[in-house]
């Protein structure tokens, strides 16, 4: 059970002398803190290479007509 620490009463310079157990009041507010890397899923995205640049843009009947017009 969950038991409010005592005041110190202006005694600043020594430590709470009590046998409580108290519980981390930042972890219980803001949760356990974990040691990892923390970036987003979208990090990776746009880094990547498009597997769609590699289609030919345009056809090959478009490119033998471009070809005679060249020509």
């Amino acid at each position: 059970m969950r038991e409010h620490i005592p005041k110190r009463h202006l005694d600043f310079e020594n430590p709470i002398q009590t046998d409580k157990v108290f519980d981390n009041t930042n972890a219980r507010i803001y949760g356990e803190k974990f040691n990892t890397n923390m970036q987003p899923t979208s990090y990776d995205w746009g880094t990547g290479k498009n597997a769609a640049s590699e289609i030919p843009r345009v056809g090959l009947k478009t490119l033998s007509f471009e070809k005679e017009i060249a020509a």
